[in-house]
């Protein structure tokens, strides 16, 4: 017995001999940036700085100028309108995803970007009255960018979007109804408005800029509105 506890002790302390363990690499904090630009344009940039762009505006329809130099990796256009489609505005060659283009699922520098289209009179499909709702997961987190939607989704196109966690929305062509119907057909967890700052849901929170960084644990519990301000 006594041999047996002098081997023991031997191998723990060859062991403990042997070459030593590299120290382990700080993890990557994943914080996704969110941006307002002004008007309807967003900047979505992720922990390893993968950036989207959503709807760039010409000169004189959004209140101010776009900064430059404006850089993407991805540009989402929700509809084709020049507040919404001033591709010009951007100083690097994106990949561009707008109407027929944008529709289906697009994979840009990793990231599967789905565009579904929600048109106004489902009847009569055109590209005027179509709007697009872009999602998306960044840094574990799911987006959806909705544009300015003219009615609530139908059962195949959340079926397509599924759930997400957070949700960009412009109210203002919706009534009271169809908003809550929208946010309840998507269930986020935190809710941007991008038009009206007359419309909100739930417990409302205020950016203390037009910049706001979070990670998938910061996510309220119950669906909150975050105002970001200019």
């Amino acid at each position: 017995m006594r041999r047996l506890a002098l081997l023991a002790a031997a191998a723990l302390a060859l062991a403990g001999c042997g070459t030593p363990e590299t120290p382990t690499q700080p993890s990557v904090r994943r914080e996704t940036q969110i941006e307002w630009l002004g008007n309807q344009c967003y900047r979505f940039t992720s922990s390893i700085g993968t950036t989207i762009l959503a709807n760039p505006y010409v000169a004189k329809t959004g209140g101010r100028t776009l900064p430059a130099p404006l850089k993407g990796d991805a540009v989402l256009i929700t509809a084709e309108r020049p507040d919404f489609n001033n591709i010009n505005a951007i100083d690097d060659q994106p990949s561009v995803l707008r109407g027929g283009v944008g529709m289906g699922v697009n994979n840009v520098t990793g990231i599967k970007i789905l565009g579904v289209p929600n048109y106004r009179n489902p009847e009569m499909p055109a590209s005027d009255g179509m709007n697009l709702f872009f999602t998306w997961t960044m840094d574990g987190i799911r987006f959806c960018f909705a544009g300015v939607p003219t009615r609530p989704l139908d059962a195949e196109q959340i079926s397509q979007i599924g759930t997400v966690d957070v949700l960009l929305f412009n109210p203002e062509a919706l009534s009271p109804e169809a908003r809550s119907q929208v946010v309840a057909q998507l269930r986020p967890r935190l809710v941007i408005p991008t038009g009206s700052r007359g419309w909100t849901i739930g417990e409302v929170r205020s950016s203390q800029g037009p910049k706001f960084g979070f990670t998938r644990e910061m996510l309220p519990q119950q669906t909150t509105t975050l105002l970001l301000n200019p």
